[in-house]
């Protein structure tokens, strides 16, 4: 694997990450971008328990003679979220087919299940996946995740089997690992993170708010100041879970989770990577399967070259996918 060493300014995770999602970045991606948005097709996959789920889907001609590529976004981002569409452009243009999957509530989706977004909603993804997979032809099928779309890509690996869902390669970018690490890294990460998440959040349930009236009461999630209360208050209210701790422990995957991963998967760390905690990948299920590339600089899903430049981890995926 070629090592990413950018110029001295992406050297820092913190502004790897922010310039990342920063407007000049927006600017690039959405011009890259803006022949593959034009022909993306939404589609609502219907799956079981009345679930239903948005996919956007660009296919090729021939399309059962080029392979597929899933891509997951990560929490709180979307379908068109900036460190996946310039990627999600290129595959098209390159003769891939590619399906973008938004999870329950993101992209706009809010109206489309009453109850809330939790990360152990693995079934409905796992469903969507294989809805995805049977109704595009293709070739080949690859799954590209981002961030918590990394920790579902390799979940969903794991459960491959019990699915029947043929997978070729899975690939993961800065994927949270171990769930208690990473809420707890909140605490102490810098304000202008834990703002960013929990403004975006609370929009997100605003939006919830106004289609399900009677659902949610929103005046204690508002009076919310930091993620570890917000997530608590939201699961012990809204969801199954009687503890936050048993909620976390259902989407880590540490320890023996990924043990019956049987697909070929690359999974990118960084050590300067100012959301998710970098050393977790150490207790990551020792497999065959499981290639670990663990790079100095990249900050969180960031990677950049330069504002209006493909990234690294854009090249070094197209890369794989062609091995």
């Amino acid at each position: 694997m070629a090592e990413y060493l950018p110029t001295r300014l992406f050297r820092n995770g913190h502004i790897n990450t922010i310039a990342a999602a920063s407007a000049l970045r927006k600017t690039y991606a959405w011009h890259v971008s803006k022949t593959f948005r034009k022909h993306s097709q939404p589609k609502i996959l219907s799956l079981s328990d009345d679930i239903r789920l948005q996919g956007l889907f660009n296919t090729q001609s021939n399309s059962a003679s080029s392979p597929l590529v899933l891509i997951l976004h990560g929490w709180l981002g979307c379908a068109e979220s900036l460190y996946l569409l310039p990627l999600a452009s290129q595959l098209y243009a390159s003769g891939y087919n590619v399906a973008r999957l938004n999870f329950r509530d993101h992209g706009g989706t809010q109206h489309l299940n009453k109850d809330l977004f939790h990360s152990c909603r693995l079934t409905e993804v796992l469903e969507a996946t294989c809805a995805i997979q049977n109704q595009v032809p293709h070739s080949a099928f690859y799954i590209v995740g981002f961030s918590l779309g990394g920790n579902f890509a390799l979940r969903i690996g794991a459960e491959a089997k019990s699915f029947n869902l043929s997978i070729d390669k899975i690939i993961s970018i800065c994927p949270v690992m171990n769930a208690a690490n990473a809420l707890d890294e909140t605490k102490s990460m810098p304000r202008i993170y834990t703002q960013y998440y929990l403004q975006r959040w609370k929009n997100m349930l605003k939006t919830k708010h106004k289609i399900f009236p009677d659902h949610f009461d929103l005046k204690p999630i508002f009076q919310q100041s930091s993620l570890t209360d917000m997530t608590e208050h939201l699961l012990l209210q809204y969801t199954e879970f009687d503890s936050v701790e048993k909620y976390l422990r259902g989407y880590s995957i540490t320890g023996d989770r990924l043990a019956s991963l049987n697909i070929k998967s690359d999974v990118y760390i960084v050590k300067d990577d100012p959301v998710i905690p970098p050393h977790d990948h150490q207790d990551l299920y020792a497999s065959k399967y499981l290639n670990v590339h663990l790079t100095q600089y990249g900050g969180h899903c960031g990677y950049l070259n330069g504002l209006f430049n493909t990234n690294w981890i854009d090249e070094q995926i197209i890369q794989n996918l062609q091995k």
